[in-house]
């Protein structure tokens, strides 16, 4: 009967979710709650040079790990992973600390160059693992090809990846018996998984009733916490190896870590199954380019499996964020001849006072204040990606197909961007990539229209509803119909790269928010 062990490495792949900013605190308190909970390995982060952050599980020097870890006598072993070609091998001192293992990942076409960088981990007297990322796409010979390397080096641990989430129970069979056929028996074989497809514990359970003549290490995270749909739980899988396999695990002090340090991550930045992450295992793509186009939230789940398919095969495993964008924009290149467009907004808007609403929730929160302004002033209303209940807008615009598609039996005026598909007669149509930016929020709405109006000589506008987003999905739009996703990663980045981009069109054009607002504008006209 193997020996089933768990691996714990909340700090470094769920560091993913948070850049590894999980305070020094609280790195202290989730190390000290992994070794009450009796754990085999802890894997504390990753070995990365530059300086030192106390805040975050990266740690410059194995020495910095050795100070966080005193007294060392916990009976954990302790893992700082290594991604090859990050860290130079001289700058690695010998190895005086036995406690403290190296994880080495690498991607296929690294396999000659990392092995001999783990040959030499080896001779500095360090026990390591070998992680060879996207483990499925290695055909069985290629898998027994690099095994047999593996034996020559003999590491302490060789892992299949499961980099995209993708295996299923035949990909893991397939890959156990091509593995456990060749790799030395005092090799440990190990397991790291994503949960795209939810299967990382049905994974994990198969690799347990096979495996059953050396050791098995299976990875997890406290809570799932990793990057996109996460990871297998380490709560599970205790309880399950406790109930299953005469595992000693105590569960107390893992729920506790849950309680006190996940959870508030987890309400800031939530990760779990998503239709997108789920596409991106089937496409078998690298999950940053589904979290690409649902951080957009401009586009429905067909178009991002079509764009996640039209990926070329040899980029899907790399996360390469240059040619998603690029993808994206192919898709809406089709230029258009927009001067009908151009010229009707140039008449509508002489001598007219313009009020852009936004979707933001101060539509309500400060309806009276808008109303005055309205009563007063008379403005030629735009309204964007929406159409608003308590004011009547003059034109609605929208350049989101998902937003766009939910409108039914729309009668008044609308002008469009040319990305929008199945778009009525009547509508006005402008040219989608002649007014974007330069920011990774090229094509906010509000960014374009503003864009076109001061091309059109427009000097000056008023804005409502154009909030700035917050955490709380449910607090940033007037209606719940409206929110398509609660999990964009950092909204602050957003709204900072909003203000950059606002604080560049107010010197063409005088921006007034009427409502309260995130964004930061310093007048210039």
């Amino acid at each position: 009967m193997s020996k089933i062990r768990v691996l714990d490495c909340t700090l470094r792949d769920g560091g993913y979710v948070n850049n590894w900013s999980f305070g020094a605190d609280n790195i202290r308190k989730i190390l000290d709650n992994l070794i009450k909970s009796r754990v085999d390995y802890v894997e504390c982060g990753f070995l990365e040079q530059g300086g030192f952050d106390g805040n975050k599980s990266l740690f410059p020097t194995i020495s910095h790990l050795e100070n966080l870890l005193k007294p060392p006598d916990s009976g954990v072993t302790f893992i700082l992973m290594i991604s090859y070609g990050s860290y130079r091998i001289e700058d690695i001192p010998d190895c005086v600390n036995k406690n403290i293992n190296l994880r080495v990942i690498f991607k296929k076409n690294e396999i000659p160059d990392a092995l001999e960088y783990c040959k030499a981990l080896i001779q500095k007297g360090y026990d390591i693992f070998i992680n060879p990322r996207h483990t499925n796409t290695y055909s069985s010979s290629e898998l027994l090809s690099l095994v047999k390397q593996v034996n020559e080096i003999k590491p302490k641990g060789f892992t299949i990846v499961d980099t995209t989430g993708a295996m299923k129970e035949k990909d893991i069979l397939t890959a156990f018996y091509v593995i456990d056929s060749s790799l030395n028996r005092d090799i440990a074989l190990c397991f790291h998984s994503h949960n795209n497809l939810q299967l990382s514990f049905s994974n994990a359970q198969c690799l347990m009733k096979v495996c059953t003549s050396r050791e098995l290490i299976i990875d997890s995270t406290v809570f799932g916490i990793g990057r996109g749909a996460g990871n297998l739980c380490t709560e599970l899988l205790t309880q399950y190896l406790n109930d299953n396999y005469g595992g000693d695990y105590n569960l107390v002090p893992i729920l506790k870590i849950v309680d006190e340090q996940i959870n508030p991550i987890f309400a800031k930045t939530p990760w779990g199954y998503s239709v997108p992450y789920y596409l991106a295992a089937t496409n078998h793509c690298h999950p940053n380019y589904a979290k690409y186009l649902i951080d957009k939230q401009t586009v429905p789940v067909e178009f991002i499996n079509n764009l996640l398919t039209s990926i070329p095969e040899n980029k899907k495993a790399a996360y390469d964020s240059d040619l998603i964008k690029q993808l994206y924009l192919d898709k809406f290149s089709a230029i258009i001849d927009d001067s009908a467009a151009v010229k009707y907004l140039e008449d509508v808007l002489q001598k007219r006072k313009i009020l852009i609403l936004a979707p933001g929730k101060s539509l309500k929160c400060e309806k009276e204040k808008i109303e005055q302004f309205i009563e007063k002033e008379n403005p030629f209303i735009f309204s964007l990606n929406f159409v608003p209940e308590d004011f009547e807008e003059n034109l609605a615009f929208f350049t989101n197909v998902k937003r766009f598609s939910a409108l039914k039996n729309y009668e008044k005026p609308l002008i469009l961007s040319s990305n929008i598909e199945n778009r009525p007669e009547n509508a006005f149509l402008l040219n989608y990539s002649s007014y974007l930016n330069k920011s990774n929020m090229f094509d906010n709405i509000a960014l374009m229209l503003l864009t076109l109006l001061s091309k059109i000589g427009v000097r000056e506008v008023w804005t409502a509803g154009f909030d700035g987003f917050c955490n709380d999905a449910g607090e940033n739009y007037v209606s719940d119909d409206l929110i398509f996703s609660a999990k964009i990663v950092d909204r602050n980045k957003q709204n900072e790269i909003i203000s950059e981009e606002l604080q560049k069109l107010s010197e063409k054009i005088q921006i007034n928010f009427i409502t309260k607002t995130l964004y930061k504008v310093s007048k210039s006209c």
